[in-house]
C-alpha cells in the first residue's frame, strides 16, 4: 500500500483550516469577514466572538460540509477511492477474459470453478478492492491524528460525536456509488468477455445476480466503515491497517488451520468476510449463514466497533 499517497502535514493543516471555516460559517451566524479600505495589503477584519454574544452554533450540516471538503480536497483520499473502483473492474475483467479464452492461462481451473457462476467470475475484484477501500476508511481519521489537526477539528466541534457520524455518512455516501458503478462495469464487461468464448453468461435479471452485485457494493462500503472504526479506535495508520487486514484475511485462514473440525463451521461463518459471502454470492455457499443472518452479522461487525470508537472519541484526549 506504499503507492497510496499520504497527505502531508502542510496539506492537511491547510485543508483543516478550510474545513474548520466551513464548519463554523455554515451555522447560520450570517457574518463574514470583509476587507477594509486600504487595498490588497490591508488586514482582513473578521468579527470575533464577544462574551455578550451567543457562540456560533455548530450543526451537523456544517460538520458534514467540513468532512466533505477534507475528503474531496485530499489527493490521497480521492486516489484511494478511485483505485478501489479501478481494481474492482481490472481484476474482474482479467478473470472474465481468462474464463472466456481471450487471455490464456488458468482457463481450465476457472471453468471448473465458475462454469455455473459467470457473474461470480466478473466480481472477483472484491478480494483486492476491499484492501484498498479499507485503507481509505482508516486514513480518513488516522491522517488527522498523524498531523495533529484532529485537535482543531474537535475544538470546533466540542461534542465530538458529530465528527465521527459525519465521517461515517461521507464515507458511505462516496464509497457505495463508486464501488457499485465499478461492480456494474466489471459485470457487464466480464459477461461480454465470457460470452466471446462461447460460454453461458449471466444477466442482472437472473436469480441472485442483482443481489450479488448490490451486496458486493454494500460489503466494500462496510469494509470502509470498519476501517474508519478501527482507525478511530487505534489512531495509528499502520496499526489500524494491520488490524483490519488481520480481521478480514488472517483470521479466516488461521481458523481453517488451527480450529478443530467440529468448531470451524460454528465459528468461521461469523467472521466478517465469511458472513458477507451470504449476500455477495449468486448461489448460497455451503457452510455459510443465510442471507438475512449473514447481513445481520456483518452489520454487527460495523456497528459494534463504531459504537466503541464513539465512546473512546468522547472520553480520550486528542
Amino acid at each position: 500500500m506504499s503507492a497510496i499517497a499520504q497527505p502531508t502535514a502542510t496539506e492537511t493543516t491547510a485543508l483543516d483550516t478550510t474545513a474548520t471555516t466551513a464548519t463554523t460559517e455554515s451555522t447560520g451566524d450570517g457574518r463574514s469577514g470583509h476587507t477594509p479600505a486600504g487595498g490588497a495589503g490591508a488586514v482582513i477584519d473578521r468579527p470575533r466572538h464577544r462574551p455578550d454574544q451567543p457562540a456560533p452554533r455548530v450543526t451537523l450540516r456544517g460538520v458534514l460540509l467540513s468532512e466533505w471538503v477534507k475528503l474531496r480536497s485530499l489527493r490521497s483520499s480521492v486516489t484511494t477511492l478511485g483505485a478501489s473502483g479501478a481494481i474492482m473492474v481490472l481484476v474482474g475483467v482479467i478473470f472474465a477474459a481468462i474464463l472466456g479464452g481471450v487471455l490464456s492461462g488458468g482457463g481450465g481451473d476457472l471453468n471448473s470453478e465458475f462454469a455455473n457462476n459467470p457473474a461470480g467470475a466478473a466480481l472477483q475484484g472484491t478480494m483486492l478492492a476491499q484492501l484498498v477501500i479499507g485503507v481509505l476508511g482508516v486514513m480518513l481519521i488516522t491522517s488527522e491524528y498523524a498531523t495533529g489537526t484532529i485537535r482543531n477539528t474537535l475544538a470546533v466541534v466540542p461534542k465530538r460525536l458529530p465528527v465521527l457520524w459525519a465521517k461515517v455518512i461521507v464515507t458511505a455516501v462516496v464509497s457505495y456509488p463508486t464501488v457499485l458503478v465499478a461492480s456494474l462495469i466489471a459485470f457487464f464487461a466480464g459477461q461480454a468477455l465470457i460470452g466471446s468464448g462461447g460460454i453461458a453468461t449471466a444477466s442482472l435479471g437472473d436469480p441472485g445476480v442483482l443481489g450479488a452485485v448490490l451486496g458486493t457494493a454494500g460489503y466494500l462500503t462496510g469494509v470502509a466503515l470498519l476501517g474508519l472504526a478501527v482507525g478511530t479506535l487505534l489512531r495509528s495508520t499502520a496499526v489500524a491497517i494491520s488490524t483490519l487486514f488481520g480481521v478480514i484475511f488472517l483470521l479466516p485462514g488461521l481458523g481453517q488451520l488451527l480450529l478443530p473440525a467440529s468448531w470451524k463451521d460454528n465459528v468461521l461463518q461469523y467472521l466478517p468476510s465469511n458472513a458477507a459471502t451470504s449476500f455477495t454470492s449468486v448461489h448460497h455457499v455451503a457452510g455459510t449463514l443465510s442471507t438475512g443472518a449473514g447481513t445481520a452479522v456483518f452489520l454487527a461487525w460495523i456497528i459494534v466497533p463504531l459504537a466503541a470508537a464513539a465512546v473512546l472519541l468522547k472520553r480520550r484526549t486528542a
